[in-house]
């Protein structure tokens, strides 16, 4: 099953002008691609905030188990998003 995440907010990586909406869809393999279309995740779905400043991401799950997660990445970057995870 192919787990999607769209996230709307503020993210220069994937939005030239910075505000915008992304979409991104992982396969079973661990691969994954984004796209411009508009995809309907079905079943359960999780909300969640994400804040990436520099090497650093915070999240924040609004109804999952785990809560809270932090993590360091390998590259810089910013981001303040609003997202929904689910499966298509």
């Amino acid at each position: 099953m192919q787990k999607i995440y769209k996230e709307y907010g503020l993210d220069f990586d994937n939005n030239r002008y910075g505000f915008g909406k992304s979409t991104e869809i992982e396969n079973e393999d661990g691969s994954e691609y984004r796209t411009k279309d508009d995809i309907e995740i079905r079943g359960k779905k999780r909300y969640y905030l994400r804040i990436w400043i520099l090497k650093y991401v915070f999240a924040i799950s609004f109804n999952d188990n785990k809560m809270f997660e932090f993590k360091e990445k390998n590259r810089n970057n910013f981001k303040i998003v609003f997202g929904i995870a689910g499966e298509i």
